[in-house]
């Protein structure tokens, strides 16, 4: 009842002022009339009577005052009073409002952009129903406890029986590119594939049809669930599409549900369907395809640590019962959004730190601007002590305009938030989770945080000086608004600060650069120029796969390298194609790799096998890429499947696993992955071959070896049976022919489709591109530093033009007398660049110092340069020097052409 009571008298004070007011007046008229009746009875005359009242009051108007200060929403008044003074003040000077909130608005909008990446990928909790009980688990070897590989699928059978821990368990592969037809001409599809459960493990429903079932696996035909932007895009939304049928993967395919829309895989790529696989099928029964994923959820109640414990148990059983393929082998429990986005961390941080540098700046030199503006109201401020205002009304009046300035540049700051995170993904490339990156409420609680600790921050120092006022100089006639000693270091050290903050992020941007440079200048090994390349994905079942007697697993089909074969012949009869391949793996691309015995060599320990990566070629690979032949031969049309089989070895290879002997002639048993049984055939080394970047352009060369297409072990593993149905195709075309990648892809298009009409081609780039996008993640890195770094600079820069316009209007006296007395314009301009001069070389050198400790943050990310490069530091000082002598150069030219008359006249 007392809070109403009181809210209804905060309603009445604040918007029925009138009539509040002119009951106050009768009030007030009221309790002085009857003082002064009591002084009257006392005896003092009428006429001295009023007198003495009011000068014991201090008049009606502080008697009113006094009662205004103690009544409901007293304070709400008051400050709505401050709020509406500050906007009439900050419409007065729009200049410096609007510099004041752009520069808020870059440092806060940066601040938010990286933040909404943050938030997608690290703090917002995954889009499923208590995500905090999802998980991932990974296999690891207790010799190598850092690495973590998918475990084999037929694991997935033992932990469903064995665990007590998870409600349940599914296995999901990353988006994979394969091809539909049915729908016209065939076209490339993104699909991933899962276990029945996948959908019931994240509790996320269709919302047409069903989901998988464990009865829709089969070997002849398949069900699907479509995506919904993919239902929505190829499908116009159509109810219908339950029960449509296609071909995919060579294997007749029936839509039987559409998954929500938002609903997408984990690290958030385009998807079109999900396709179910059978974890418990004979395929899989020798335990050697390594490529789902686990994702399980915890039962109710149940801790990381708890489901970690059940699983070492687990292992152990395992080990036990299988030697050959779990000797050795643990289980690692981890929450799934951990697994999935905590690298993350570790390159956004980083740029985290950039933009609160860059926030910092702003700061700083909105502290600079209130501070100048300040001590041009501090007539106004001292007048306003004088007439009774205390210090904390003071304080709060100054508190709310910065308040207000931070506000305005909030909302600035969450629309340059949008455009930010349109930039990010446009620079990102293929970051994960990039489209889902977004404003949200989290976002803006973020800026409006922000924001406040930002009005504090750079309101609270001019406030403390406005609310101790100089009466005696402030209310002198003629002030001359001669700055005292303290004010001007004070202005200084902002602008150095700057400079300093501002030279961090220049050097972390240079050192980038400089990274990015060497990395363009790494010679991959083999000739890009004039190389297409262009993608084609035979399907992984129907007249691709053959069965093998008595084995449970079927194998490659002689079609496969025929298909090859005869479009290798096709297209090499192009006009300007000089040489073509294909390999199953590009440079700097993902690739298989093998372990390996060297025949006539002691047989390594269990366990211990070496390993080398591997590539699955034609011959005329060697002569589209221009790879070096160092001896020997390279693979040929003579190396088929009833020949000896062959292999060439990189350099590195031949380094480390022969050193003292020639590799020519020697035998080697290569073993798929984890597969614990070695080819049939022994590989004779026939050729050793210039090292290429087969990894990033920064990765030294690791051991390699080349086998032919045609040269293939009928039982493969998974993994291996796709290599070798995806195939890229590599074309060098003559130079002064100058074809364009689209006519060459029509004509390819075509040769396939002569071969076979389901089969489309995709993916076409040149290989130059291929290599651009090694080096993508640190271009992108770069990129987002070098932005960073300019807008600190740009700050920087009018945080010294704001210094030197000061100094040039507080010594404007001085300065026209030193012209009267003959000084030379060129003496002005000096002066006031060698104050600006001193200023920025001592925030450098501040900031040289800084950026030695923090470049080594993003040591790890540098190639061919130094966290404490010379030349970069050289080249980053002498850029930011010469950012702020132009920044001088406005106010020194404005300091030289003073008329000296009018500069003596000044005041």
């Amino acid at each position: 009842m007392e809070r109403w009571s009181w809210l209804k008298s905060v309603w009445r004070n604040l918007f029925s002022r009138s009539k509040v007011e002119r009951d106050l007046d009768d009030e007030v008229g009221s309790y002085v009339e009857m003082a002064v009746e009591e002084k009257i009875a006392a005896g003092v005359p009428p006429s001295e009577a009023r007198r003495a009242i009011l000068a014991e009051f201090g008049g009606t108007e502080r008697l009113k005052g006094s009662v205004r200060d103690v009544r409901a929403g007293s304070s709400i008044e008051s400050l709505l009073q401050d709020v509406l003074y500050g906007i009439r003040g900050l419409r007065k000077n729009p200049g410096f409002v609007a510099v004041v909130g752009f520069s808020l608005a870059l440092g806060i909008g940066a601040n938010s952009t990286i933040f909404s990446v943050l938030n997608t990928l690290l703090y917002r909790p995954l889009p499923y129903r208590h995500p905090d009980r999802l998980v991932a688990i990974w296999q690891t070897e207790m010799n190598h406890p850092d690495w973590r590989v998918p475990p084999p699928i037929a694991e997935l059978n033992d932990w469903k029986q064995q665990n007590h821990v998870f409600e349940d368990i599914a296995l999901t592969s990353q988006t994979q590119t394969s091809s539909i037809s049915g729908l016209g001409a065939p076209e490339p599809i993104r699909l991933q594939y899962v276990t029945p459960t996948f959908f019931h493990v994240l509790q996320v429903k269709p919302i047409l049809g069903r989901v998988f079932i464990q009865g829709d696996l089969h070997d002849k035909d398949q069900t699907i669930v479509l995506s919904y932007a993919y239902w929505k895009r190829r499908f116009h939304s159509d109810p219908d599409v339950l029960g449509r049928v296609f071909t995919i993967q060579g294997v007749t395919s029936t839509v039987v549900g559409v998954m929500p829309a938002g609903f997408a895989p984990f690290y958030g790529d385009r998807i079109d369907l999900w396709w179910p696989i059978n974890p418990f099928g004979a395929r899989y029964v020798h335990r050697i395809d390594h490529w789902l994923m686990p994702v399980a959820r915890l039962k109710p109640g149940i801790s990381i640590e708890q489901a970690q414990r059940q699983m070492d148990v687990i292992a152990s059983r395992l080990a036990n019962a299988y030697p050959e393929t779990n000797k050795g082998v643990d289980d690692v429990v981890v929450p799934l959004q951990q697994q999935l986005f905590g690298r993350i961390g570790r390159t956004l941080y980083p740029l985290f730190g950039a933009v609160a540098f860059v926030l910092l700046i702003a700061c700083v030199n909105v502290v600079n601007l209130l501070q100048s503006r300040t001590e041009t109201r501090r007539k106004e401020f001292a007048l306003r002590a004088t007439l009774g205002a205390g210090r904390g009304r003071l304080v709060r009046q100054l508190l709310t305009e910065s308040g207000l300035l931070a506000l305005m540049g909030g909302a600035l700051g969450v629309a340059l938030t949008f455009g930010g995170i349109a930039l990010f993904r446009a620079l990102a490339g293929d970051f994960p989770n990039a489209a889902n990156i977004r404003v949200d409420s989290r976002v803006l609680l973020f800026t409006l945080g922000v924001s406040v600790a930002t009005a504090f921050l750079v309101g609270l120092a001019p406030a403390i000086y406005a609310s101790r006022p100089d009466l005696n100089l402030a209310l002198q006639e003629g002030d001359r608004r001669t700055a005292t000693a303290s004010r001007g270091y004070t202005r200084r050290l902002l602008a150095i600060s700057e400079v300093a903050l501002a030279m961090v992020l220049l050097v972390g941007a240079g050192l980038m650069i400089n990274t990015v440079l060497h990395l363009q200048q790494v010679n991959p090994g083999f000739n890009a120029r004039n190389v297409t390349t262009m993608e084609i994905q035979l399907p992984a079942g129907g007249k691709y796969l053959a069965p093998v007697p008595g084995q449970d697993m079927g194998g490659i089909s002689p079609r496969v390298p025929a298909f090859y074969q005869q479009l290798l012949e096709k297209v090499s009869a192009f006009p300007g194609v000089q040489s073509v391949g294909i390999a199953s793996a590009l440079p700097t691309r993902a690739f298989q790799g093998y372990s390996f015995s060297i025949v006539g060599h002691a047989p390594p320990p269990a366990g211990q096998r070496p390993g080398a990566g591997s590539n699955v070629v034609s011959p005329g690979f060697f002569h589209v890429l221009q790879i070096p032949l160092l001896r020997g031969r390279y693979l040929d049309e003579h190396d088929t499947q009833n020949s000896p089989w062959s292999v060439v070895i990189n350099q590195a290879f031949a380094r480390r696993y022969f050193p003292n002997e020639n590799p020519l002639g020697q035998q080697l048993l290569l073993r798929y992955g984890s597969f614990d049984i070695d080819e049939a055939h022994p590989r004779q080394i026939v050729g050793v071959v210039g090292n290429i970047k087969q990894n990033a352009p920064q990765d030294q060369a690791e051991p390699f070896v080349y086998v032919s297409y045609l040269q293939q072990a009928q039982i493969l593993p998974g993994g291996w049976v796709e290599s070798l149905l995806h195939q890229t195709l590599v074309l060098r075309t003559a130079p002064e022919l100058a074809r364009q990648q689209g006519d060459l892809a029509a004509e390819v298009k075509n040769a396939v489709a002569g071969l076979d009409a389901d089969q489309p081609v995709t993916d076409v780039m040149s290989m130059q591109d291929v290599l651009g996008e090694s080096i993508s993640g640190s271009r992108f890195y770069m990129r987002l530093l070098a932005i960073f770094a300019a807008i600190a600079a740009l700050l920087a820069a009018i945080g010294i033009y704001g210094v030197m316009s000061y100094f040039v209007s507080e010594r404007t006296h001085e300065i026209g007398i030193r012209l009267a007395m003959g000084a030379r314009r060129w003496d002005v301009l000096a002066l006031v660049g060698k104050l600006g001069l001193q200023l920025t070389l001592i925030g450098v050198a501040i900031g040289a110092v800084l950026a030695l400790g923090l470049a080594h943050l993003i040591a790890g990310m540098l190639f061919g340069v130094k966290p404490d490069d010379p030349i970069t530091y050289v080249a980053v000082a002498a850029g930011l020097i010469a950012v702020a002598l132009l920044a001088c150069f406005v106010p020194a030219r404005r300091a030289s052409t003073v008329d000296p008359m009018v500069a003596l006249r000044w005041e």
